[in-house]
C-alpha cells in the first residue's frame, strides 16, 4: 500500500488502537479524522507519530483538568482565561505570561492531557475514519510528538469496553502465533505484560495461555488485545503447517539463536560505521552493565570480532540439543542484550539514530 494513498474505513472494521499502529508502521504523515454521533476528532501525524496540538483540545477543559489535579486554583484558572481572552493569547501562552507554570511542566501536562483525550477513542466501535496525506500540520502549530506504540499501550490499559476487547480476540481454541517485531525491546511493558508475553510464547492457543497464567481473565484479555493491536499476537495461518517442511526442534533452536546473533552483528556494524573502533568499547560496556542480571549462563559471554555475542563457548557444539528451559533462558538473555545495545546506541548517537537502527533491525534475521 502506498504511503501517499488516502485511507478510509470504519471503526467496526478496525479498532482505533490497531489503526494507530498501522499508521505508525506505514510512517504516515497527514490528518486523521474520526467522525461519529459523538462528534468529530482530528489528529495529525508526522511519520507515524502523533502530533500534540492546541487545536486538539478545548482550552477550558485543559484548565479544568489543571484545577482537578490541583495544579491551579479555581481563581488562577479564571485569571488565565481572562488573560487569554483579553490579550488574544492561547491558554498555554497565558499560563507562561502569568508565571503560573514553567515551560517544562506545562508542556508535560499539555502532552498528558492530549493523550488522555485520545484514550476516549479507544473504546469506540462506531464511526468512520479518513486519513488525508495532503493535510500536513505546519511546524508552528506542533507542541510536541508522542511515541505511538507507547500511547497505544497506555490507551489500552485505560479501556473499559470489555465486550469489544473480547470480540476482537481470537477464539480460545484457535491456534495463535507470537512474533517479535523490531520495536519489541523498546516497548515500555509493565511487569504483568512482560509476564503475559513470556507465558504466551509457549502457548499454542489462548486457552492454554489462560491455563498457565496467574492473571485474571479481564486483565489477560486487555493485555492480549494490546499484543494483537501491536502485531505481536495473531491467529496462526491455517496453511502454514502444510507449506513449511518439517524442521527438527533442535534445528529450529539453532536458527532462532543465529537470527538473534545476526541482529547483534548488525548493531555492531551500525555503530562502527558511525564511531569506528570505539564501537567495541561502547557495546562491551553495555554487556558488562547487564551481565550480573542475566544469570550464570551469561557470565562468560563475550563480544566477537563480528559483533555477535557468544554466550558460552561450551554451548557452541550443543546449540541444537539444548533442554527447552535452557533454550528459553538464552533467548530471554539475548532479548536483554539487544535492548541494552539499542539503549547504548541512544546514549552514544542520539534518539534519531536509535530510531533508524530499530527500524532496520526488523529486516535482520528471522526470529
Amino acid at each position: 500500500m502506498s504511503k501517499e494513498r488516502p485511507l478510509e474505513g470504519t471503526l467496526a472494521d478496525i479498532p482505533f488502537p490497531r489503526l494507530l499502529h498501522d499508521l505508525w508502521r506505514q510512517e504516515r504523515t497527514g490528518r486523521l479524522t474520526v467522525r461519529s454521533e459523538k462528534g468529530e476528532r482530528i489528529v495529525f501525524f508526522d511519520k507515524g507519530h502523533l502530533l500534540v496540538t492546541q487545536s486538539g483540545s478545548d482550552p477550558k477543559d485543559f484548565l479544568a483538568a489543571l484545577v482537578r489535579k490541583k495544579v491551579l486554583s479555581t481563581e488562577q484558572a479564571a485569571r488565565v482565561e481572562r488573560t487569554a481572552s483579553g490579550q488574544n493569547l492561547t491558554v498555554l501562552k497565558a499560563l507562561g505570561e502569568l508565571g503560573l507554570l514553567g515551560p517544562i511542566p506545562l508542556w508535560s501536562l499539555a502532552e498528558s492531557f492530549f493523550a488522555r483525550r485520545m484514550f476516549t477513542l479507544f473504546d469506540r466501535e462506531d464511526g468512520e475514519y479518513s486519513f488525508d496525506p495532503e493535510s500536513v500540520l505546519a511546524g508552528g502549530h506542533r507542541l510536541g510528538r508522542l511515541q505511538t506504540p507507547d500511547l497505544i499501550l497506555e490507551g489500552i490499559r485505560q479501556m473499559q469496553n470489555d465486550a469489544m476487547i473480547a470480540r476482537r480476540l481470537p477464539s480460545e481454541e484457535e491456534p495463535v502465533r507470537v512474533s517479535a517485531p523490531f520495536f519489541l525491546p523498546l516497548l515500555k511493558f509493565e511487569p504483568p505484560e512482560r509476564y503475559a508475553l513470556q507465558i504466551l510464547s509457549g502457548a499454542p492457543s489462548l486457552r492454554r495461555f489462560q491455563e498457565r497464567s496467574e492473571l485474571g481473565a479481564r486483565e489477560s484479555r486487555k493485555i492480549l488485545f494490546a499484543f494483537l493491536c501491536l502485531g505481536i499476537l495473531a491467529p496462526a495461518e491455517p496453511s502454514a503447517a502444510k507449506k513449511t517442511p518439517a524442521v527438527s526442534p533442535g534445528a529450529e533452536q539453532g536458527r532462532i539463536l543465529e537470527a538473534l546473533n545476526e541482529k547483534c552483528a548488525f548493531i555492531f556494524k551500525f555503530v562502527s560505521k558511525e564511531i569506528g573502533p570505539v564501537a567495541v568499547t561502547v557495546l562491551n560496556r553495555a554487556l558488562d552493565e547487564i551481565r550480573p542480571s542475566l544469570g550464570p549462563l551469561f557470565q562468560k559471554m563475550a563480544l566477537q570480532f563480528d559483533g555477535k555475542v557468544e554466550v558460552d563457548a561450551a554451548l557452541r557444539l550443543s546449540v541444537e540439543h539444548l533442554p527447552e528451559d535452557v533454550f528459553r533462558t538464552i533467548v530471554r538473555g539475548y532479548d536483554e542484550i539487544l535492548t541494552a545495545e539499542v539503549l547504548a546506541v541512544r546514549k552514544t548517537l542520539g534518539p534519531g539514530q536509535e530510531t533508524a537502527l530499530v527500524r532496520n533491525l526488523e529486516k535482520i534475521g528471522c526470529a
